[in-house]
């Protein structure tokens, strides 16, 4: 449940609701101002020449590039909806309203007006750059793995039943004649941080699928971030010779999950293991969501294969196989997953190897559950008039998140465990709403 929105001493608010937000800050974590003053510098973004306002050169009442950072600011700090985008902007620190540019309330009309004219153009560009400080300040580092790894995988952005636009995909189910219109991006993830930014994204288009969008999108994550990553993993939608091609072609290695989508691959797979798996190299255990989760890896060498692998690079197939048995004793699942590496044998400890197919989990789990469930991807959209505002609310909704996940990051553990993401969000917008006070928000009288 939402927390009531704090009371600003510059702020005038009804008496019933100062009553409220006096009850309830004692239940607010404390939020120092020398965290709030960094909270306001990273959301007061630099923002690519390429996004030029679309409005009218006279009578502009607020700033461009100070609603787009509003924007950021406010969903990354839970506020997801245009109307409570403008309570946000009313509740701002005076610290906050100077650094991003938002002298005044702005109206959810004025933002939506600008969400539609605006053009995707630049956004890419700003991303980059908000990456690139981070990395810079030591904010993103490879601190979950000891090589870098960059996952990619692709994610719905926008959905509905109602209305179409333009390049979006279109289905039709044939029980129910319901037709569905989707447009969605393949994502490049840092998972070997434990921010997990992305990097980069690249929508799919019509007609289209991940491993054509993988060719555009890769490369240019190798341009800007290379340095970052040795590894990138994929899930089977990507695994393919042309996109191994294009990896190998990077001087990077890659780790593809196998399934029936390459049959002679998936089938070689099946056969080795069922023959030849060998001693198992790792057998981890642990518990998760109340269940014991057993792991074992077991790995065999491609040159040892009686018949031709015929896959750019392949240097070993790995088996996962997983057996999850609850707590409760009901019945347990096994789960049994196929990987082709092109990494030379000696990269990696088997263990290590095992943590790197868990790392790819990083991108599902972290990054695309944090857009879907916290940031609301799936079910609050903005503005949808066109493909180009679908889009902008997209690199608006990611540069929020690598706002929010580097936040998380950098605050006090809880219990020696990261912040909740709803915690998380609380106390970024405690930070915007409380900045430049004088003492932290936990001991304000």
């Amino acid at each position: 449940m939402e927390l009531a929105s704090p009371i600003h001493p510059n702020h005038k608010r009804p008496l019933k609701l100062m009553e409220e937000s006096a009850a309830k800050e004692s239940q607010i974590m404390s939020v120092s101002e020398a965290q709030a003053r960094r909270a306001v510098r990273r959301a007061d973004l630099e923002w690519a020449p390429e996004v030029q306002d679309p409005r009218a050169e006279k009578g502009q009442k607020y700033a461009h590039h100070g609603m787009l950072s509003l924007l950021v600011a406010a969903f990354a700090g839970g506020q997801t909806r245009l109307r409570h985008v403008e309570h946000f902007s009313e509740d701002l620190g005076a610290g906050a309203r100077r650094r991003l540019d938002v002298p005044r309330r702005i109206s959810d009309t004025a933002l939506y007006e600008l969400l539609e004219r605006q053009t995707p153009a630049g956004f890419r560009e700003s991303l980059r750059g908000q990456v690139r400080s981070l990395i810079e300040a030591k904010v993103v580092k490879a601190d979950l793995f000891p090589i870098g790894v960059a996952s990619l995988d692709g994610k719905l952005c926008w959905k509905t039943t109602s209305r179409t636009v333009e390049g979006a995909k279109v289905s039709v189910d044939e029980k129910t004649g319901t037709v569905t219109s989707s447009l969605s991006a393949l994502r490049a993830v840092l998972t070997s941080s434990k921010a997990r930014p992305c990097l980069d994204l690249e929508l799919i288009q019509e007609k289209s699928g991940e491993a054509p969008a993988f060719r555009t999108l890769f490369p240019r994550v190798c341009q800007s971030f290379g340095g970052q990553f040795q590894v990138v993993t994929a899930d089977a939608g990507i695994t393919c010779r042309e996109d191994a091609r294009v990896v190998l072609g990077q001087g990077k290695h890659y780790l593809f999950a196998v399934k029936g989508n390459q049959r002679h691959l998936h089938t070689l797979a099946q056969d080795a293991f069922a023959c030849m798996p060998g001693p198992a190299r790792a057998h981890p255990a642990d518990r998760r969501n109340g269940a014991l989760i057993f792991r074992e890896l077991h790995v065999v060498h491609v040159a040892g294969f009686p018949s031709e692998v015929n896959f750019p690079g392949a240097v070993e197939l790995w088996r996962v196989h997983q057996v999850s048995t609850p707590d409760d004793g009901s019945a347990g699942t096994t789960e049994t997953r196929f990987f082709v590496s092109s990494m030379p044998p000696d990269l990696l400890t088997p263990t290590q190897k095992l943590e790197l197919v868990r790392l790819h989990w990083g991108i599902e789990n972290g990054h695309n559950w944090t857009l879907d469930v916290a940031l609301e991807e799936d079910d609050i959209r903005p503005c949808q008039s066109s493909r180009d505002s679908i889009e902008v609310v997209t690199w608006l909704r990611t540069l929020a998140y690598n706002l929010l996940a580097t936040w998380r990051t950098g605050a006090p553990p809880k219990d020696r465990r990261m912040l909740s993401w709803a915690r998380a969000m609380q106390t970024l917008r405690d930070a915007f709403v409380f900045a430049e006070l004088e003492r932290p928000l936990a001991t304000r009288s």
